[in-house]
């Protein structure tokens, strides 16, 4: 049996323990490698080393502010290599406080004997940015820049000043264009817990015929940075019921209320169609869903479920809405 990984459910709010996972996993491989080579070194001097080697000659604030580390850890790198004997660090002759640092001819040769290993590992890491998609790296700089411009503390301390954390989702309606979105978001929340079935491959593959035609409705919620990350239906089942049905969210945007939005526009939109029976069929094991279906109005309903559950063999519950 395939193990989960628990970091994928937590998605992107544990951004920061994946990339540490990540560095971890790769400085381990890079002292692997130096190992591999016969390289008595440790991989966290090697961006220092390769800087002093291309500059011949940098000072301790250049190389923190080249590299985007802190002064102090670059005084500790260096200390740690001028005690190898692999670089000198001497005052600068106008300010004494001002350390240069410069490699030794031991540092050279070490350098030297290193040079086919980081062709080696250059290569190798643009491999799995390659298996990672052509932009990876491009995206990764990307990252960095705007993590810079705006850090995660201060975008996260926006969003809870915010009077409404979700201010900005759009709720669209249906086009051929995003006919694509009501097929992928479903999808992947439907087989992350069960087996899509016939009926549900009919309403995906064909949202115009199966809904639209029959005088439902399909809706998108659109975020200003995300793009398309939720959707929801109604379909009509016959003058005055229509079942609330096909509401998801993708996975990487879940915690931002998406739901609750779609949710509550859908209902809103209903009332004005003087719909009288809106309801809903769904799982026990989605726990979220019911319970935010509860918070705005929808009742567990016997009738309902004896009518319509036959529609999808997962379907062990069945909700009618009841306005407040």
């Amino acid at each position: 049996m395939q193990k989960t990984d628990f970091l994928d459910e937590l998605a992107e709010l544990a951004l920061g323990s994946r990339l540490k996972r990540i560095s971890e996993k790769l400085m381990n491989d890079a002292s692997q490698v130096y190992k591999y080579c016969g390289i008595d070194i440790q991989p966290k001097w090697f961006t220092l080393l390769a800087l002093i080697d291309n500059k011949q000659q940098v000072s301790v604030v250049d190389a923190s502010q080249l590299l985007g580390l802190t002064q102090p850890a670059i005084s500790q790198f260096s200390k740690d290599l001028v005690s190898r004997g692999l670089i000198n660090s001497l005052p600068c002759k106008k300010d004494s406080r001002r350390k240069f640092l410069s490699l030794t001819n031991e540092g050279n040769l070490l350098v030297s004997k290193m040079r086919p290993m980081w062709k080696a590992v250059d290569l190798a890491a643009k491999q799995l940015c390659s298996e990672a998609g052509e932009q990876f790296f491009e995206a990764i700089k990307q990252f960095e820049k705007s993590l810079s411009s705006q850090t995660l503390l201060q975008r996260s301390v926006e969003i809870l000043k915010s009077p409404n954390i979700n201010p900005q989702i759009e709720i669209l309606e249906f086009t051929k264009d995003l006919a694509k979105y009501f097929k992928s978001i479903n999808t992947e929340w439907i087989s992350e817990m069960f087996v899509l079935e016939q009926s549900d491959h009919e309403i995906l593959n064909d949202p115009q015929s199966v809904i639209l035609d029959q005088g439902g409705m399909v809706y998108f919620a659109k975020h200003p940075t995300f793009g398309i990350i939720g959707t929801c239906a109604l379909l009509r089942k016959d003058s005055d019921s229509y079942e609330l049905t096909k509401m998801g969210v993708l996975k990487r945007a879940r915690g931002l209320k998406i739901g609750e939005t779609l949710l509550e526009h859908v209902i809103n939109q209903a009332s004005k169609m003087s719909i009288s029976n809106l309801y809903l069929l769904t799982n026990s094991d989605c726990k979220p869903a019911i319970h935010l279906y509860e918070k705005l109005g929808f009742e567990h309903d016997s009738e309902t479920m004896s009518k319509y559950a036959s529609k999808y063999e997962r379907c062990d519950v069945a909700m009618r809405y009841f306005e407040k």
